[in-house]
């Protein structure tokens, strides 16, 4: 019998629900259900608490129980080809595809809730949802256009962005407090910052890559897998972490997170303006 522990398992080793139910001998919707107690048919309406169960999918989980996964259109190849001839006849295509607007930028009310736990969720759903449109776009070794491919490179672009001041918020505030506070924080403070090593490292190299290439590719499969274990890892973390951390103390966390990463974006920004990206710059270079 499948058990809760061997679905979250695979899940949180980088593994979707379709992955992980050809693997263990049961339907995704199947592994859904063992994993969070939640249907997949998404009839019911979920409490807060529900939505923050381990193995969670934000979106619409209504696929899993169709036992397949959705087709994808941009598989074909009339939709590909008329997309194609579309955009290279339109200038206003041309221009919007190669805008830098995929940023899904912070949901309305969120000034309403300073807690840390939901700050750094936010966080992660923009990501996550940088991630998704991501991997939804074509890219060289799919036959992507310029513009397909300018894409990709510039949601990566946003998604260092993101994960640099989120990460230096958390090195400041987060994973001290949980060292001191989250019953074996120390061990679960090393992990987090082991797995955003391994992601730095993979944004590294993809700055310093061809975007038109299949090792581009590559680092972003890496990239994607990487993400979705940190995520899901943190999330988990954060469930002990709210146990552990009185609400008004997490408010606080809350609002000196959220000021952090304003301070790491200002340096960003500065850096950026001043053309100081040594270590893009010399991997180009070289």
């Amino acid at each position: 019998m499948v058990t809760r522990e061997q679905v979250l398992r695979l899940i949180e080793g980088g593994h979707d629900y379709y992955e992980a139910a050809r693997d263990l001998g049961i339907s995704p919707g199947l592994a859904y259900m063992i994993a969070t107690g939640l249907p997949a048919d998404g009839g019911d309406t979920l409490t807060p608490d529900e939505q923050r169960r381990p193995g969670f999918l934000g979106g619409s989980t209504q696929q899993l129980a169709n036992h397949a996964p959705p087709e994808n259109p941009q598989r074909s190849d009339s939709v590909i080809s008329w997309i194609k001839s579309r955009a290279a006849s339109d200038p206003q295509m041309q221009a919007a595809a190669t805008a830098r607007d995929a940023d899904p930028g912070p949901p309305k009310g969120e000034d309403e809730d300073q807690d840390i736990v939901t700050v750094i969720t936010r966080d992660h759903n923009r990501v996550t949802a940088l991630v998704q449109q991501l991997s939804a776009i074509p890219g060289h070794k799919k036959g992507g256009s310029p513009a397909q491919i300018q894409r990709r490179e510039s949601i990566v672009g946003m998604i260092t962005q993101s994960l640099s001041k989120h990460e230096s918020a958390e090195e400041e505030l987060f994973w001290p407090t949980v060292r001191k506070r989250v019953p074996d924080g120390k061990q679960l403070a090393d992990r987090g910052a082991e797995q955003e090593q391994e992601a730095t490292e993979t944004l590294t190299a993809l700055a310093r890559g061809d975007a038109d290439s299949d090792e581009f590719d590559d680092l972003v499969e890496q990239l994607v897998l990487q993400l979705r274990k940190h995520t899901s890892f943190e999330e988990q973390v954060l469930l002990a972490f709210r146990d552990a951390v009185p609400d008004g103390e997490r408010t606080k966390l809350g609002r000196k997170f959220r000021a952090a990463e304003g301070r790491a974006a200002a340096i960003g920004n500065r850096r950026d303006a001043a053309g100081d990206r040594p270590a893009e710059r010399e991997g180009k270079e070289s």
